[in-house]
């Protein structure tokens, strides 16, 4: 096919023709422009047998100036006069429902579509369709060609990862995919070899993510809300990741500290690790954790762990001097102490939660001269915090961008108007209704 098309030329003559192309090709239009609310179903039509016929394809309606002497003229330009790169282009831009539905209306624009350039990155967020859709795309060699690959809630899908491999991925998200289970997670690892980030969040069946293979060149596991992992299951999965760099294992309640000793232990150049939400970590766990990785932690978080106190922070303070993301939320027994050894041993923090936590005015004074760079501050429910507090805070640390002070009865109105005041690009979350927005 030459790529010209008899529907695609201009449309000159009388006037009642060109209303009849004009409504005609508005109709098409219609049909392939859903509305902005419209849900992307991804691939329900890839295995529509009507996208390769040679129907007319979409044309853009163009409309000439008016003059008052002559008669309306409307000329069409279609997608079909214009060279493959330039609608490749058009297409990566293209969401999967629009370019499915493009693909429909002729054989060029089809193989336009099918072009493994544009499917590099998949998502399918409808579980009923990821069947299909990998399907339909190991028939069209477009496998191989997939980095990313999103299949959130999917089901029955993991023997295409056996019989193909995806030579490829390097990210594989399987987020609420509760039918997955260790045998599939492992034969994804056997066959996916460059994978380098595995998202299983919510993948309740899953215990492990144990491989064959000797060793794995993942740099990133999300094992969040996988309610089976244990501390065998993960001293299993991490003794083949030598290269982890970020771990999430939020809500996993039946860890222990022996999994943060594990941790250490095996992942020797891990930089984010979250155990939020893990009742069973305690002081021990950290501390170990802290001594043994030292700077290489930038982000840890230990949100709502109500065993790791003053005695675990003062280590992670001593040693994790590169730390920029801190989470204590929910911590109840730490104190000002930690806080301020926190604030001289870690200057470039960024980040702090201290939620629920027994903090005062000292802290925000050792953080206001400490770590001139932070940007985010949460001190939701710290009773003890008041104006003083935060006048100093603000003047310091005048860049300052998100500031959260609910439920914090001691600050009234003179210390929020100093953080207005002082850090005029701060977004301040508060529960006083006092107070002027």
């Amino acid at each position: 096919m030459d790529g010209s098309c008899p529907f695609l030329r201009p449309v000159l003559g009388e006037q009642s023709r060109s209303d009849r192309a004009v409504g005609y090709f508005a109709q098409k239009l219609a049909l392939y422009r859903p509305n902005s609310d419209t849900v992307d179903l991804g691939y329900h039509t890839l295995d529509n047998n009507t996208c390769r016929s040679s129907s007319s394809p979409t044309a853009f309606i163009v409309s000439p100036k008016q003059s008052s002497q002559q008669s309306k003229r409307t000329h069409s330009i279609g997608l079909c006069q214009l060279n493959d790169d330039v609608l490749l282009k058009i297409f990566s831009w293209l969401s999967t429902r629009d370019r499915c539905m493009l693909a429909q209306t002729c054989r060029r624009l089809w193989e336009i579509a099918w072009h493994p350039s544009l499917w590099k990155e998949v998502e399918v967020h409808y579980p009923q369709n990821a069947s299909t859709a990998l399907a339909a795309l190991a028939r069209r060699g477009c496998h191989s060609c997939i980095r990313r690959l999103v299949l959130e809630g999917a089901n029955g899908i993991t023997g295409i990862f056996s019989s193909l491999p995806f030579s490829s991925l390097t990210s594989l998200v399987l987020r609420h995919s509760k039918r997955i289970n260790d045998a599939n997670v492992t034969a994804i690892l056997d066959n996916c070899v460059h994978l380098k980030e595995l998202d299983l969040s919510g993948c309740s069946s899953v215990t492990k993510a144990y491989t064959r293979n000797v060793i794995l060149q993942l740099q990133l596991l999300d094992l969040s809300d996988c309610h089976g992992v244990d501390d065998s299951g993960l001293m299993l999965t991490l003794s083949r990741m030598p290269h982890l760099v970020s771990l999430y294992l939020r809500r996993c309640a039946r860890i222990t500290d022996a999994s943060l000793v594990a941790i250490a232990s095996y992942c020797v150049t891990l930089r984010q690790l979250s155990v939020s939400d893990c009742m069973r970590v305690t002081d021990f766990g950290v501390r170990e954790l802290a001594a043994r990785l030292g700077p290489s932690l930038r982000y840890f978080s230990v949100g709502k762990c109500d065993q790791v106190s003053d005695a675990g922070l003062l280590v992670v303070a001593r040693h994790c001097y590169k730390l920029r993301y801190l989470n204590a939320r929910g911590c109840e027994a730490l104190s000002d102490s930690a806080t301020l050894a926190l604030a001289r041993g870690c200057p470039r923090m960024r980040a702090l939660d201290l939620g629920k936590c027994d903090v005062g005015d000292a802290t925000l004074e050792a953080l206001s001269t400490g770590c001139p760079n932070l940007k985010k501050l949460s001190l939701c429910g710290c009773e003890r915090i008041t104006d003083a507090g935060l006048e100093a805070l603000a003047y310091y640390i005048r860049g300052l961008r998100q500031l959260n002070i609910g439920e914090c009865p001691g600050v009234t109105c003179v210390g929020y108007r100093a953080v207005k005041r002082y850090c005029r690009r701060c977004v301040i979350e508060h529960t006083n209704p006092g107070f002027s927005s």
